[in-house]
């Protein structure tokens, strides 16, 4: 009886824990899809890159193949990203390169083509905003 009574004990002083303990701020890149950069890219010829960069950052995309390539140029301890907009649509997101200073990433996605996707640089410290740039617009063909 006695062990039972500390095992109800224990579960109910855990339950209480569980309510009071606060949860770190959720942290989430931008948009609703995340993408981490692969540590490869798409030959460059005739992929008609279209850019835009910031402070430690280059992200670049390419409707022939719908790629997104994220360079991290800046060794500043934050991730270097691409946020997207599909502005047809619902869809948003970002790719994320967390390969390191000097490096380039690549996110391969599947836009509808005749969209037109608006696209960002920015930086993330540990999945929260740091500072972004202006967005360019692409149309997906």
């Amino acid at each position: 009886m006695r062990s039972s009574s500390r095992a109800l004990f224990a579960a109910a002083v855990a339950a209480v824990l569980v309510v009071l303990t606060p949860t770190a701020a959720f942290a989430a890149y931008y948009g609703r899809e995340t993408d981490y950069a692969a540590n490869w890219a798409p030959a460059d010829v005739d992929q008609h890159w279209t850019c835009k960069g910031m402070t430690g950052v280059l992200v670049c995309f390419t409707g022939f193949g719908d790629y997104i390539k994220v360079y991290d140029d800046k060794s500043d301890g934050y991730a270097a990203a691409a946020d997207w907009d599909d502005v047809d649509s619902s869809r948003s997101g970002s790719c994320v390169s967390k390969l390191g200073s000097g490096s380039r990433g690549t996110c391969s996605k599947n836009f509808t083509e005749g969209h037109t996707i608006r696209l960002r640089a920015a930086r993330y410290n540990s999945g929260n905003p740091v500072d972004h740039s202006a967005w360019i617009d692409i149309n997906v063909s």
